[in-house]
């Protein structure tokens, strides 16, 4: 239950008004209304302050920005503001964000995004990119997000305005090189395509393209910046355009297409920024990003286009020193990089707190330490985007007390803070939705490979080394979590926990099932394995509850667009156990002598 909170129209600055009025739409914060009383002054010179005091029934928020104003709001809310004592936090990042990842089947509902919005400005965060690579609706282009759910020019300017209300910046975050399969599979776009996802470059009508997509969003958005993408463009000049032009330089090849997509950026009044991996993938031998050995040439940096901003991505690093270590790179190539890391939502059902804590921990630590300035959080969704994005809430939450410097002098007293945040911002448990992160890692070390074949389970197998035993234990492992997650499982609104207790109880019951199918088949037994079989229906209706569960999560968030490739999966694996069940019906009745597919042994790691 939050705290309620009154404001005065007269007093308020007006920067915030506008953020207050919104933040009134879903929280008890209301001028001249009941609560405490909340006068806001601006600070001349602190930065990145947010200074809250409260005495009796009234309070004052000291701030440099909107951001930290917002902030300052949801620590009232919370209950963190003790009467007579000083809450002061600090945070060195001007720009403090999250990227959303509105391209891999997940487009978000406009209504939704709102909900984000107003909650990421009472954490404090002020920007937010919407990684879009097709998914938004591009005059003249009918194949651009076609049956992809895309954002209309209305649905974007009206969330960007929302966001310009509550202090919150948008900014574009598309492609222009790489990463552009979906476009370019539509045979309209074959005179662009050099291959896989990556655009022709030197052609005319490429860039007639890459120009009508910045002019989009000059006419959607506010912001003077533009992520333009250019990441991961590996078969750049080794499709058509070498057929067409012979072997090429791929460092010149890369920078004059970035040129020109500069050039158009200042022509629409954008500043642009790119992900800087491919610097770094050209000059490794081994192509790796973090190659710190394979620092571009000299050559090469000096003809970088000096208006590009350079984004050094890094989701995977749990080192401060390494991170600390690439930012001076990038400082040496004469650029000041902005940080892109990871809330971890990617090939997940729930948020991934380990990942995400010792990754993005050590990021901030070092971004912090090493003075960088901007940093913003990716929340990809690779393979599907079938992970409950609102369980990442709990990772936002954790991210924004790390990089404002939180008064927690423990991790349980950090725990405490953030359960009193997280309830009054997000309306859930964030106790329950760190419980829910064990999904991933938090049984034997085991993340759930939900739709891996039932007849042909491979990875299970490979992990628990062929063992019954083990794999029993993940059985029981994954139905113990689930008992544990449905205990909190009414509190979803933040996330919805059952979801989370539906994957592991689907988990547990097919790790179960597959341990004792193994065992029984290997001894022949025919008692066992006619059990085995009365048992798969069982197991069939866990992941019929899943998919349910599922569909009934992506509906309340997303357009429909996408959905159906997970449905598709679930499909097959029902399928599947039904012909498990067959299989082991024909090997007791004697139809066959053997299923072939059980008989492998997993071989040694």
């Amino acid at each position: 239950m939050s705290i309620a909170l009154s404001w005065d129209e007269a007093s308020t600055p007006s920067e915030l008004k506008a953020m207050l009025q919104t933040l009134g739409e879903s929280y008890p914060v209301r001028p001249s209304g009941r609560g405490i009383a909340v006068e806001f002054v601006r600070s001349r010179d602190a930065q990145g302050l947010c200074d809250v005091r409260r005495s009796g029934r009234a309070a004052r928020v000291t701030y440099s920005t909107p951001a930290q104003a917002a902030r300052g709001v949801g620590a009232l809310l919370s209950g963190l503001v003790a009467e007579g004592e000083p809450f002061v936090e600090r945070t060195p990042f001007t720009m403090f964000g999250i990227m959303l990842d509105c391209s891999r089947n997940a487009v978000m509902k406009v209504g939704h995004l709102k909900t984000w919005l107003r909650r990421l400005a009472l954490l404090g965060y002020n920007m937010v990119m919407l990684y879009t690579e097709d998914t938004y609706a591009l005059e003249g282009e009918p194949w651009f997000g076609y049956q992809r759910g895309a954002y209309t020019a209305g649905e974007l300017g009206e969330i960007d305005e929302y966001a310009a209300r509550l202090g919150v910046e948008i900014i574009p975050c598309i492609q222009t090189l790489g990463h552009l399969e979906k476009i370019l599979r539509h045979g309209a776009y074959g005179p662009i395509r050099d291959g896989g996802g990556v655009v022709l470059v030197d052609e005319p009508k490429t860039y007639e393209l890459i120009e009508k997509m910045i002019a989009h969003w000059r006419g959607v958005c506010r912001t003077d910046r533009i992520h333009v993408g250019m990441d991961e463009a590996h078969s750049l000049g080794r499709g058509r355009y070498q057929e067409i032009h012979g072997p090429n330089d791929p460092f010149e090849l890369f920078n004059r297409h970035l040129g020109k997509v500069v050039d158009i950026c200042r022509g629409h009044g954008f500043r642009p920024m790119i992900w800087s991996d491919m610097y770094f993938r050209l000059g490794s031998k081994t192509h790796d990003y973090y190659d710190t050995s394979a620092t571009p040439p000299k050559s090469v940096v000096e003809r970088i286009p000096p208006e590009a901003e350079m984004v050094y991505w890094d989701y995977y690093h749990d080192d401060a020193d390494f991170y600390r270590q690439m930012i001076d790179i990038h400082r040496g190539m004469g650029h000041e990089p902005l940080m892109g890391s990871g809330v971890w939502t990617w090939n997940k059902f729930w948020y991934d707190r380990r990942l995400t804590e010792a990754n993005a921990g050590a990021c901030i630590d070092a971004c912090r330490e090493a003075g960088v300035r901007e940093i913003f959080f990716t929340e990809w969704g690779d393979n599907g985007a079938y992970c409950d994005f609102d369980s990442a809430f709990a990772g936002m939450a954790w991210c924004a007390e790390r990089a404002y410097g939180g008064g927690a002098s423990s991790e349980s007293a950090l725990d405490e803070i953030l359960e009193k945040r997280f309830a009054a911002v997000c309306g859930g448990s964030y106790a329950a939705h760190i419980l829910a992160s064990d999904i991933h890692g938090g049984v034997e070390g085991w993340s759930p490979q939900i739709w891996d074949d039932p007849v042909f389970e491979t990875r299970a197998r490979r992990f628990a080394h062929d063992d019954v035993k083990k794999l029993a234990a993940l059985g029981k492992g994954f139905a113990d979590l689930a008992r544990r997650i449905e205990k909190g499982a009414s509190t979803k609104s933040a996330g919805d926990l059952r979801y989370a207790a539906a994957v592991a109880k689907a988990a547990g019951d097919n790790y179960a099932l597959l341990a004792k199918l193994l065992a029984a088949y290997r001894a022949r037994d025919r008692r066992r394995l006619r059990k085995v079989a009365e048992e798969i229906p069982s197991v069939q209706r866990s992941y019929r509850a899943l998919a349910k569960a599922f569909r009934r999560m992506w509906m309340s968030h997303n357009k429909p667009e996408g959905m159906e490739m997970i449905q598709a999966r679930f499909g097959m694996v029902d399928a599947r156990y039904a012909e498990l069940r067959l299989r082991i019906k024909e090997l007791l009745d004697g139809t066959v002598e053997a299923i072939p597919e059980l008989d492998y042994s997993c071989p040694p790691a």
